[in-house]
């Protein structure tokens, strides 16, 4: 059951949805002056929400990567989180994040790396994955943790690329992290599942609004092309819809999601994708919820969210974070 608070931050998204939607444009025929109003737009949303108590920030530069290192006293300094951040890999970034990190970093009791990896239309996909690659590779390499320290995580186009560089290092043969973290991942940006209908965009309040843009006006199945060049899009390519991948081996994973957001089916398909590959994961849908609920800071669901993470941490991580 919606706590009342979601209750009443359902009805200001469903005016949020629209404004976000304005936005929108068509990815072959980029808008700068639309780049920057989502940018603007979505820093100015996320950058409204409370911090933790006494969280504290760290810009540091990664492998070149400018990275906030964020902190609560509750943080144990040797378990890290690899976070990546949503946006549709257009928008977002450390900064508007930082709330969301030190509730995070707080609840989970761990240290919160946050990279500002390189966003489309400046950096069209492979840029993305390669800069998660090499973030993965500072912490292990720069801050000195091993690899059983460090989970990856992160919502939306942020979960996309916690999967695709976990598949990534897994083929380079790297160690892998203890763990995997997803909310509502963007897991299939070619928008195959069977969730990218009308009914399920009038309930997506967040994402809705966009996806009907896309489908009318622009003539597109998803929003994919915001990222990947029309002559790179292969939607079979697991390092692009990791929903196709091969996770064997690879180490246990968490994915929570609305139940109210057109993405549902992709953490539908990646279910399958794990159970193929016989890969441990856990699997949570949060009824009647919108995408990325988690940037509210003061929803009782987000801190139950965080919570069953940190749960799913102390178990893969061997000790209590």
């Amino acid at each position: 059951m919606l706590s009342d608070e979601a209750k009443k931050l359902k009805k200001r998204y469903s005016k949020l949805g629209g404004l976000v939607s304005a936005f929108a444009y068509d990815p072959n025929n980029v808008s700068k002056l639309k780049v920057s109003g989502q940018r603007l737009n979505f820093n100015m949303i996320t950058g409204l929400q409370p911090k933790a108590k006494n969280c504290k920030k760290e810009i540091l530069i990664l492998n070149g990567i400018e990275t906030w290192k964020v902190t609560t006293p509750n943080s144990d300094p040797n378990k890290a989180i690899l976070y990546f951040h949503g946006g549709a890999y257009i928008v977002g970034g450390p900064k508007g994040y930082y709330s969301l990190a030190s509730h995070l970093a707080d609840i989970t009791g761990t240290t919160v790396y946050v990279p500002d990896y390189r966003l489309a239309p400046e950096h069209y996909f492979p840029a993305q994955l390669e800069d998660g690659v090499k973030a993965y590779e500072a912490l292990l390499i720069e801050e000195n943790y091993k690899s059983n320290q460090v989970a990856i995580g992160g919502d939306s186009a942020g979960g996309n690329l916690s999967l695709v560089t976990i598949l990534k290092l897994k083929e380079l043969g790297l160690d892998l992290p203890a763990a995997v973290m997803c909310i509502s991942p963007w897991a299939d940006p070619a928008a195959t599942g069977d969730t990218y209908t009308e009914e399920m965009a009038d309930k997506d309040l967040l994402l809705g609004p966009i996806m009907k843009k896309q489908w009318a006006k622009y003539k597109h199945d998803g929003f994919g092309g915001y990222y990947i060049k029309n002559e790179d899009m292969d939607p079979k390519n697991p390092y692009i819809s990791p929903i196709h991948g091969d996770f064997t081996g690879c180490p246990p994973t968490m994915i929570q999601v609305g139940g109210d957001e057109c993405l549902l089916s992709d953490s539908k398909s990646l279910k399958i994708a794990f159970e193929n590959s016989s890969c441990e994961y856990e699997y949570y849908e949060w009824e009647g919820m919108w995408h990325v609920f988690h940037i509210e800071a003061k929803l009782p669901e987000t801190t139950k969210s965080f919570e069953m993470f940190a749960e799913f941490l102390n178990k893969h991580m061997k000790v209590k974070v």
